[in-house]
């Protein structure tokens, strides 16, 4: 069963590298039969890093960039209702996510949000290029538990800094769990920058977010 999972997660992974939803459907729903849905997500999750390594190196352009995004959305969405199965509707707790000033992508977080989302948590979602003030006053105004942070592009992750350094200056720091993941941020980092969690991808995220609150 180990071997075919194993081909099936390259058959998902490749799907989401060819960026062509249909036939990525179809092997996503194959997968289903024997592979957990997680599982699925994490193949997944791995094309899409080829497809922005490809990006990154002018292989593949913006709308191959958009298609893969959207190709992970869509299956993403078929996943839900498995991801679901056995879970209790337990609310974990509240959390602000969002990616940081000067950084419009979102597919990691958007991912990150399907699956707190189906794992009990309240998501505030705050979308993409979000300043410093916009995290903070979401995080007052919510009550908010947990702050997760995204940052894909090297040149921004310095606005994770500024964030910390506004929690403190605003007396939030010591009541709110801090968490950051993306392309551009490094467990080192997240150790410079004082914060209390770092995820390799969306699955490890949920389950730190769990930890926090347990």
């Amino acid at each position: 069963m180990e071997k075919i999972n194993s081909e099936l997660c390259e058959k998902v992974k490749q799907a989401v590298i060819d960026v062509d939803p249909e036939p990525a459907k179809e092997v996503v729903k194959e997968a289903l039969k024997s592979m957990n849905p997680l599982a699925i997500i994490n193949c997944m999750t791995e094309g899409m890093s080829e497809v922005g390594r490809l990006y990154e190196e002018r292989v593949y352009f913006v709308t191959e960039l958009l298609i893969a995004g959207e190709i992970m959305s869509q299956n993403i969405d078929v996943l839900k209702p498995y991801l679901a199965e056995g879970e209790t509707p337990t609310t974990y707790g509240k959390i602000v996510f969002g990616t940081v000033k000067d950084d419009i992508h979102d597919i990691g977080k958007n991912i990150m949000v399907s699956l707190l989302k189906v794992a009990g948590f309240e998501v505030i979602d705050l979308g993409v290029d979000v300043p410093v003030s916009k995290f903070i006053v979401a995080l007052k105004e919510n009550k908010a538990d947990i702050l997760a942070m995204s940052s894909l592009l090297t040149s921004t992750v310095d606005q994770i800094k500024n964030v910390i350094a506004e929690l403190t200056k605003e007396g939030l720091r010591g009541q709110v769990k801090v968490i950051i993941g993306g392309a551009a941020v490094t467990e080192d980092f997240a150790n410079e920058v004082g914060v209390d969690g770092y995820a390799v991808d969306a699955t490890q995220g949920v389950e730190k977010c769990k930890a926090f609150l347990q």
